[in-house]
């Protein structure tokens, strides 16, 4: 481990240890909140934070998470539950030689019950492969085993790391004459394997339309051979980026018959001189065409903890991102969700988990990022997403909902589309 990592995290950890469950509580201090926290939701090295705002963002009750359970939020004494309050997540994972740091604020909850669930694999192997036979190719070729992937021009001897043992590699080839692909079933983990990647197969075509032209696209397409879309460890079948050509569709290249569903991530700039993108994902069928948000983002304003928006249309939700990053302790993504009504959206209160966590942190060290408009397409209003999100029985992210959105980015933001490296056809947290 990075040495720079281990003077980071240890103060982390000795701050963990001093914590405890906000569990019990005397019967004259309200309950605000349980929530139940699942399948290593918060990194089982880092352990995250949970804390209960009021409406104005000021803390009412916060605990260090350090593994799985039940926890219990509750107010001060003599104090009663407010009807609504604000619900935040921190999440940390180390990254070389600082973090990655996550916090999600949801405003107007009414007290109740919620679940975090995440899903995750550990790494059980790899293969070390050789490779014979390669086709001339005119882009990057793909290659994917359950939960990893890797688009290379040249073939070099890289290790693959496997997730399951045995399991399939799946190789996507561009060529003169058209996508290509190769399967190879069964192969265990800790082996050495030579791949023949003579005679590749037709790959299968589906076609996304656009709802208008547009000059940039981001097209992801990740396969699951059991049609569960919970599994961590999907293939990545077909990764796209636009290359400045105008365009009204995206085509998807895949293996016939070897996924049950799929998990399709789209998102569109009509021109490089738009501050604005549009999303669509869906699980199941690769969709015929991206569907597109009913709503409009009329105007916004924004400051280091604060967003004025105006919207309009048919969405679930308005969120506020604001960012920070430091290479030394690396990088904040704050967003805070509302209503749909809503015409402000605000940073809560750092709370006393969340300071003693990573001292270091400020909300004045912020800039903001994005606004963006949200619908969950099967549900209506934004206590009909809350539910489905964090059900107590059965929670479904985000990355489960067809999810339809809009994001208008800050001023710096404008151009950030124009020059990306384009990669052609072939090329989780849950």
């Amino acid at each position: 481990m990075n040495r720079n990592l281990v003077f980071l995290i240890f103060p982390v950890l000795i701050f963990a240890y001093s914590c405890k469950k906000n569990s019990e509580a005397p019967s004259t201090r309200p309950l605000l909140m349980t929530v139940n926290v699942a399948g290593n939701y918060f990194s089982p090295v880092l352990g995250g934070v949970i804390f209960i705002s009021d409406m104005k963002g000021n803390a009412l009750s916060d605990t260090f998470c350090l593994g799985d359970g039940k926890y219990r939020f509750f107010g001060r004494a003599g104090t009663i539950a407010p009807p609504l309050i604000e619900v935040t997540t921190v999440r940390a994972e180390p990254y070389w030689h600082s973090f990655n740091i996550t916090i999600e604020t949801y405003t107007c909850i009414i007290p109740s019950e919620w679940t975090l669930q995440s899903y995750h694999a550990d790494t059980v192997g790899k293969i070390y492969p050789s490779y014979i036979n390669i086709p001339a190719h005119n882009d990057a070729i793909l290659i994917s085993s359950s939960g990893y992937s890797n688009l290379t021009s040249s073939l070099e001897p890289i290790p693959i790391p496997l997730y399951t043992s045995p399991d399939a590699i799946y190789f996507g080839i561009p060529t003169s004459a058209g996508m290509k692909y190769k399967w190879f079933s069964g192969i265990p983990a800790n082996t050495a394997y030579t791949f023949d990647l003579s005679d590749p197969l037709p790959a299968e075509k589906t076609t996304v339309l656009f709802p208008a032209p547009v000059q940039y696209y981001e097209c992801r397409v990740q396969g699951f051979p059991g049609g569960n879309f919970n599994s961590p460890i999907p293939y990545m079948v077909d990764e796209l980026l636009g290359d400045g050509s105008i365009t009204s569709k995206a085509e998807v290249y895949f293996p016939p018959s070897k996924f049950q569903g799929f998990h399709t991530d789209i998102m569109l700039v009509e021109n490089y001189l738009s501050n604005q993108s549009w999303s669509y994902h869906v699980d199941g069928e690769i969709p015929a065409a991206f569907k597109k948000i009913a709503a409009q983002l009329n105007s916004y304003t924004a400051t280091n903890t604060r967003l004025q928006v105006k919207a309009s249309g048919d969405l679930d939700a308005v969120s506020g991102t604001w960012q920070f990053l430091s290479p030394f302790q690396g990088m904040v993504e704050w967003t805070v969700y509302a209503p749909d009504t809503s015409t402000s959206v605000q940073l809560p209160q750092v709370a006393p988990a969340l300071n003693g966590m990573f001292p270091w942190f400020s909300r004045d060290s912020l800039t903001f990022e994005k606004v963006q408009l949200t619908d969950l397409v099967n549900c209506k209003g934004y206590a009909g997403m809350i539910g489905r999100l964090y059900n107590p029985l059965n929670p479904s992210g985000f990355e489960r909902q067809e999810v339809s959105s809009l994001s208008g980015l800050n001023a710096t933001g404008k151009s950030r589309f124009k020059g990306r490296t384009y990669r052609s056809p072939g090329s989780n947290d849950l």
